[in-house]
């Protein structure tokens, strides 16, 4: 996070307030001071207490007890600001125009030293830019399904849900199994067919983008953690929503599953963070609720039951699935029981009146609704697309 001025850490330097200071009635000098954009070269040291008051724009204060690089801070400029005397100081414009004034005693000593290197400030802005969305496909493909291949301008990514699906990129052929996705850059030819005698659904998203590499995100397969899961799940649920900007939500959403591919090999400390005794037993009673949830998927299971089985209260399993799954044990329930429901239909055993009995719908109508509700079809729209 970035400091403010007005924080305890910038109290070894200086202070702030608030008051435009009088020049007069202090026997100070006001001078407009400048500055020298971004790239910060020199450094201002005064033998006396000065004052910045910044009056226009936003700012950054780049501030030490000495010219070591590692040894010099930067704070957010957050009202007027009190500089004590042989300090190192510049002043690093933020916004495109700012205005700002040094207030000095009428007798003072300044010292102007040259920094080396010179300080770099690095603004935050985005180094990948999604820029629209062409086309976004879920389709169920029977066994033997084959796609001769083709090359175009824009980036594809392919997320398989269900089954395996393999794919050449440019001579190499790899294996996408359930969870699995993988990126096609532009221009590059790629093939796709199903080997195995089983089904496959996959999610299809072509898209321009605008990054500075992607040599690390192309030519390999990623496995979807929960978090990459859930995201995929959320670009989903945007794409069928009417609500405002959820097109633009979808954008964010890609964006986010490219940035954390690009992370993908550097996550470690995330994924495999060390935690502590309490984490451990959050982590082993969450698996051991989820085993009993999906073992009991053709019950009408409630949530009562569930706070009894494992002595929990109803307020502690919410947050425990809040804080790790980031979804209610009730709408886990209903995910676990509707991806139940497509593989029973792609068994084709079933009528739909039975498989929704079979995982506890209290009514067929309720059941369709639902599958509506996730899937943008229902669970009969879903069986006639199964072999298309």
């Amino acid at each position: 996070m970035i400091n403010k001025t007005s924080s305890i850490e910038f109290k070894k330097y200086g202070s702030t307030y608030e008051e435009h200071m009088s020049v007069k009635d202090n026997n100070l000098i006001c001078r407009k001071l400048n500055t020298s954009g971004r790239i910060i070269s020199h450094m201002y040291c005064f033998s006396c207490p000065v004052y910045i008051e910044l009056t226009e724009g936003i700012a950054s204060i780049l501030i030490g007890n000495s010219l070591e690089p590692d040894k010099l801070e930067t704070f957010a400029i957050h009202h007027y600001l009190k500089i004590d005397a042989n300090k190192y100081f510049n002043i690093i414009p933020l916004s495109q125009e700012i205005e700002s004034y040094l207030i000095t005693p009428a007798n003072y000593n300044l010292r102007t030293e040259f920094l080396n290197p010179p300080y770099v400030y690095k603004p935050i802005v985005s180094k990948l830019q999604i820029e629209e969305i062409l086309g976004y496909y879920y389709v169920i493909k029977s066994p033997n399904y084959r796609f001769k291949g083709e090359a175009h301008k824009h980036y594809e990514l392919t997320y398989v849900d269900h089954g395996s699906l393999d794919t050449t990129v440019e001579g190499t052929t790899y294996t996408l199994n359930s969870y699995d996705l993988m990126l096609y850059g532009p221009n590059q030819f790629h093939t796709q067919q199903i080997t195995k005698n089983k089904s496959c659904s996959y999610l299809t998203v072509i898209f321009n983008m605008d990054i500075i590499d992607d040599d690390a995100i192309l030519n390999r397969i990623f496995h979807c953690d929960n978090e990459l899961h859930n995201i995929f799940n959320k670009f989903v649920k945007a794409s069928s929503n009417s609500l405002p900007y959820s097109k633009t939500l979808m954008l964010c959403y890609l964006q986010e599953i490219i940035i954390l591919l690009t992370q993908y090999d550097s996550s470690g400390e995330t994924k495999h963070i060390s935690t502590g005794p309490m984490q451990h037993f959050q982590d082993g009673l969450l698996q051991e609720i989820l085993d009993y949830m999906n073992s009991m998927i053709t019950e009408p299971l409630t949530i009562e039951e569930i706070c009894h089985k494992f002595s929990i209260s109803r307020s502690s399993l919410q947050t425990l699935f809040r804080n790790n799954l980031e979804i209610s044990p009730k709408n886990y329930m209903v995910q676990i029981k509707l991806k139940k429901s497509k593989e029973l239909i792609r068994e084709n055993k079933y009528t739909i009146s039975e498989i929704a009995f079979m995982l506890g719908f209290s009514s067929i109508h309720y059941f369709s609704r639902t599958f509506k509700q996730h899937f943008n079809l229902t669970p009969s729209e879903y069986a006639k697309k199964l072999y298309k």
